[in-house]
């Protein structure tokens, strides 16, 4: 590498043919002389990739298109493997995100952090999404013990070889300060500027709550329960066991086929999640320790 780099910005965008311009000479203001941005265009169909294309520079601002959409995560993990720069940082292409702020991160990094994460205290987004995402931050706080306000922010800063030891798939990108706070790496939280949206639309919905649940589900079997996959399966065949016993008691007292019609379903449902923590523990000590294929296809590449 003929010249080190000190920041990279990786930025996955989808349908932002208004913003990407800005946003990229925006961050030619405060990221001084050592960087690179990375857009990665994740399967675009307006002109964001023409206006990437305008925008390119070689070493400087470096471009990766998908040939469909493959969503966030794998946009990210496209990026993070491109990253050359001592720290990473992630950001949304909305101009949402003010670069502004990347000098404050860094001074956080300077404490000692290994990953700083933004809060965005202040949203400007539509009430239903900023009521959706202070719910689910409240559940995660709560079963994942890891105290930030907002854990799905995009804007974060890495050091760089956290950011490439990621690997992380499906939805996963919500929770990468729960994944990396499990391996030890040392998690901050600043206050952040959130600005109103200037072009498009946002392109979540309630639907993202309930597929960050059903994420926090295999986030928490592969950091709190990854050496005892057992314990978490056991856990959910107690409650089932407790509520059998209780239709069992209501039975006794009050003869219904319904109840001992639950009590059965409730019996079963233990028993096949006990045998189940059982078949994920033999997996996983015979399992072979692979690395995944990559769930996303590139189709262009400029750097």
């Amino acid at each position: 590498m003929a010249e080190s780099i000190r920041i990279s910005v990786v930025i996955p965008v989808h349908n932002e043919q208004d913003d990407v311009a800005k946003l990229a000479g925006l961050l030619k203001e405060v990221l001084g002389k050592s960087y690179e941005i990375l857009f990665i265009d994740d399967g675009s169909t307006d002109a964001t990739w023409h206006r990437l294309r305008a925008i390119h520079e070689p070493g400087r601002v470096r471009l990766l298109r998908f040939r469909r959409n493959f969503g966030k995560t794998a946009a990210l993990m496209a990026g993070f493997g491109a990253t050359r720069g001592a720290i990473v940082f992630t950001m949304d292409g909305d101009l949402q995100d003010d670069p502004h702020e990347i000098p404050r991160f860094l001074a956080g990094l300077d404490e000692g952090y290994d990953l700083v994460t933004g809060w965005k205290k202040t949203r400007h987004d539509p009430w239903h999404k900023v009521v959706a995402s202070r719910f689910f931050n409240t559940v995660v706080r709560l079963t994942t013990g890891l105290s930030l306000h907002d854990i799905n922010c995009g804007f974060k800063a890495y050091r760089g070889d956290l950011a490439r030891s990621l690997d992380i798939y499906g939805e996963q990108h919500r929770f990468i300060p729960v994944l990396a706070a499990a391996r030890g790496y040392r998690i901050g939280e600043i206050e952040v500027a959130h600005h109103a949206r200037r072009h498009g639309r946002s392109k979540y919905g309630f639907s993202r709550l309930f597929k960050g649940f059903f994420d926090l589900v295999t986030v928490l079997l592969i950091t709190r329960f990854a050496e005892r996959p057992s314990h978490a399966f056991g856990f959910a065949a107690l409650v089932f066991a407790l509520a059998a016993m209780l239709c069992s008691a209501g039975w006794l007292l009050f003869p219904s086929p319904w109840l001992l019609a639950k009590t059965a379903v409730l019996s079963i449902g233990a028993i096949v999640l006990l045998a189940a923590g059982w078949v994920a523990e033999v997996a996983l000590h015979l399992a072979p320790r692979q690395g995944r294929r990559a769930s996303y296809l590139i189709e262009e590449q400029l750097d």
